[in-house]
């Protein structure tokens, strides 16, 4: 059986690597939105901990069309650097992708209770609540775990159901904090973790952006009382034995 190794790309970002295949989840890469915006709180507070040349993506996968998860940026430079790289998201993030000029043949389109393989890994696209109305979390069942992320998502009081009726057994849950833009604050974070029970738990969508971040200590102590392993992120990745 293949391990599992995740590794924290900032904000929502991640890389799933298992055997051969490797993943990458919502990957802001740019620092697009301070550039934009000239707006100093929103300027990147941690540098990429991966290059481009060392990512080496097989699949990008997408929860929704906002730019610190879609970027545009990101984007056309992993496509420069990987050409034959997949993609993946909901319909929104999908006709961003066409818009931009890319092979629709390159984008597999995963909206909400859909699902699909990708060499022998599973993902099944579950609810988000978010201003991008399309957006979705995921669960990927890769390297003998199940793995969710939520992407942005408000609290909602089906949340946790959705998340248990597409995967009974959440091994490894990263799950937003940062309570604001349209987030959980960490305090309904922790609620979702007590109703779904994941065996261990990352808090993310925090420490990129000063206007937009959350301190993780609170998160941390409340996931441990309740007997459940958790930790920050690794920029490093951590290894997950299957």
């Amino acid at each position: 059986m293949k391990n599992l190794k995740i590794t924290w790309l900032c904000q929502g970002g991640f890389l799933l690597e298992a055997g051969d295949t490797r993943i990458v989840v919502d990957p802001y890469m740019s620092n697009v939105l301070y550039e934009k915006s000239k707006d100093e709180g929103m300027d990147r507070m941690m540098q990429n901990p991966i290059p481009y040349e060392e990512l080496k993506p097989d699949l990008v996968c997408f929860t929704h069309d906002h730019a610190d998860h879609y970027d545009p940026e990101s984007v056309r430079s992993i496509i420069a650097v990987y050409p034959e790289c997949k993609c993946l998201g909901p319909t929104s993030t999908l006709n961003h992708f066409i818009k931009d000029g890319y092979n629709k043949s390159n984008f597999t389109k995963l909206d909400v209770g859909e699902s699909t393989k990708f060499d022998d890994v599973e993902i099944i696209a579950v609810p988000a609540y978010h201003s991008d109305k399309l957006a979705v979390g995921y669960i990927f069942k890769i390297g003998g775990k199940n793995v969710y992320i939520s992407g942005d998502t408000i609290y909602d009081t089906t949340l946790s159901a959705d998340i248990k009726k597409a995967c009974a057994n959440i091994d490894i849950m990263c799950i937003c904090i940062n309570g604001k833009l349209g987030n959980m604050p960490w305090e309904e974070s922790v609620k979702v973790v007590s109703e779904v029970k994941p065996k261990f738990v990352y808090p993310m969508h925090y420490g990129l952006f000063a206007r937009n971040t959350e301190d993780p200590r609170p998160f941390l102590r409340e996931v441990k009382a309740m007997g459940i392993e958790t930790e920050e992120p690794s920029v490093q990745g951590r290894i997950f034995n299957s």
